[in-house]
């Protein structure tokens, strides 16, 4: 309609784009099954054709309520709202949490599952903390669902950076899923599986160090530096455990990329701390790394070789520690030298 200059004027109540927040709460609030099917379907295309899922987050407390009865036919549209909702604004979903786990548990063989999921995982992302008293849960879906459901694997891994006890008793579930699918699961249970070996939990097995030890030269630097990170994990708690593959990490010593050598070299030391023969494998190529162009890997480099008792790295450990350019190199240098005398 037009305005007292000709100006076209929104109705009451509605946004900038037409869109009538108070009509559709009204509509969720219907006591007939048609009227909030249709309520639920406004939201869906608002924000499937015109991406407007940030205007309708305060229908999140209704959703939920809806999500909650058994007998309703529309619940996968339900979910599918929630899951957008929460890239929008997931603090605004996390207190609705508990709700969407119990739905989740309750209807673990369900296709809507997998939006509940990818809703939670949405929520641990900026809000592990709501999860973590359902990583037992969230672990029970998962086991139902084969283990190897990509969002529940990340919730999992949200959830270790917050406490990595509790999920301990997805241990089996992280290493089904990181053996089922390297590439996808990898990045978020290798860092899971990381910080539960850096914690006092539990570990089940540790047959995933093979498996990460496969992925430590993978083309895609993300999944190698997680593999090779958390091989690094693993080693500082059970350095016997990592001693096995310790020669694997040699292509990762001789990659182009900097970061992958430094960190490959920080594994190998820790493996070496406790198991000195380790090194032999990968002795020449921790020697070379020691005039590598980056100070961080001749650095760690270091540290590798005077774990290892490398004597034959004395002498150029000397020139680095008083020659050195970069502090962290000299100070390291100087460490390993002492260590070899």
């Amino acid at each position: 309609m037009d305005g007292e200059w000709g100006e076209a004027v929104e109705p009451r109540g509605r946004g900038a784009a037409g869109i009538d927040l108070p009509s559709v709460l009204a509509q969720l609030d219907e006591q007939e099954p048609a009227e909030q099917r249709a309520a639920v379907r406004r939201i869906r295309t608002a924000i499937d054709e015109r991406s407007q899922a940030a205007a309708y987050v305060p229908t999140v407390p209704k959703l939920r309520a809806l999500l909650e009865r058994p007998a309703i036919d529309f619940r996968d549209d339900i979910a599918a709202c929630l899951a957008d909702l929460a890239a929008q604004a997931p603090t605004d979903v996390a207190p609705s949490t508990g709700s969407i786990v119990a739905v989740a548990v309750g209807n673990a063989d369900e296709p809507m599952v997998e939006d509940l999921l990818r809703c939670l995982a949405t929520v641990a992302a900026e809000r592990p903390d709501v999860l973590v008293e359902h990583a037992a849960a969230i672990t029970e879906v998962l086991e139902r669902r084969n283990g190897s459901d990509r969002w529940g694997i990340r919730i999992l891994a949200h959830v270790s950076r917050e406490d990595p006890t509790a999920i301990e008793p997805a241990a089996s579930v992280l290493i089904d899923a990181l053996a089922a699918d390297p590439v996808e699961n990898g990045p978020p249970a290798l860092r899971a599986l990381g910080r539960l070996a850096r914690s006092d939990a539990a570990l089940p097995s540790l047959e995933f160090v093979a498996q990460a030890a496969a992925l430590a030269d993978h083309d895609d630097a993300s999944l190698r530096y997680d593999a090779i990170g958390c091989l690094g994990d693993v080693a500082r708690r059970d350095p016997t455990a990592v001693e096995p593959v310790c020669a694997e990490l040699g292509a990762a010593l001789s990659c182009d990329d900097p970061d992958t050598r430094a960190i490959a070299a920080v594994a190998v030391s820790r493996v070496v701390a406790g198991v000195e023969t380790a090194v032999d494998p990968v002795r020449g190529q921790l020697l070379e790394l020691l005039a590598d162009d980056y100070p961080h890997v001749r650095a760690n480099a270091c540290v590798a070789l005077g774990h290892g008792r490398v004597d034959a790295a004395a002498p150029y450990l000397r020139t680095l520690a008083s020659e050195d350019p970069a502090p962290n190199v000299r100070d390291r240098a100087a460490w390993a030298t002492r260590q070899l005398s």
